[in-house]
């Protein structure tokens, strides 16, 4: 049984009216192309991290701390929102969890201590992993760090 190419789109129109939402077909139940636009087009504005970026951070932690991503943000990386300037802050502390630092200020000099601190430990203890000290099952990255604030 072979089926016309009138039958084939009597077919089609009947689906396209019964399934269609509404606006997608025109009254000829041809498919309205504008339907598949967009209403609006929203230019996405590159952001690119480099040195000015890093340094501003630099500024932030030594004025504000960590933790406080909204007023690094808001006075110094506006295109940034809080969890990207986490993010990298964790990168430059050297440390995946920041919760040890909250409130802690440092400038270029301290963070970079800190991270030469972390990265140390980590290569001990084999929980250096991207770039950052990550706590292991174990907890010995806690257990290091107790031991190392009683000296």
């Amino acid at each position: 049984m072979e089926i016309s190419e009138q039958q084939r789109m009597e077919w089609v129109h009947c689906m396209r009216g019964k399934f269609s939402p509404p606006g997608m077909i025109n009254e000829d139940l041809s498919i309205r192309q504008e339907f598949f636009k967009p209403d609006k087009v929203f230019l996405v504005e590159e952001k690119k991290w480099g040195n000015e970026e890093r340094d501003k951070l630099y500024q932030g932690l030594e004025k504000f701390g960590i933790g406080k991503w909204r007023e690094i943000s808001e006075n110094l990386l506006p295109k940034y929102d809080d969890q990207a300037l986490r993010v990298k802050a964790s990168r430059l502390m050297g440390s995946q969890s920041l919760a040890r630092y909250v409130g802690w200020k440092g400038n270029r000099h301290a963070v970079d201590a800190e991270q030469a601190r972390n990265r140390k430990l980590g290569e001990e203890l084999g929980c250096w992993k991207a770039g950052v000290l990550v706590e292991n099952d174990n907890g010995d990255v806690a257990k290091a760090l107790n031991a190392l604030e009683k000296r």
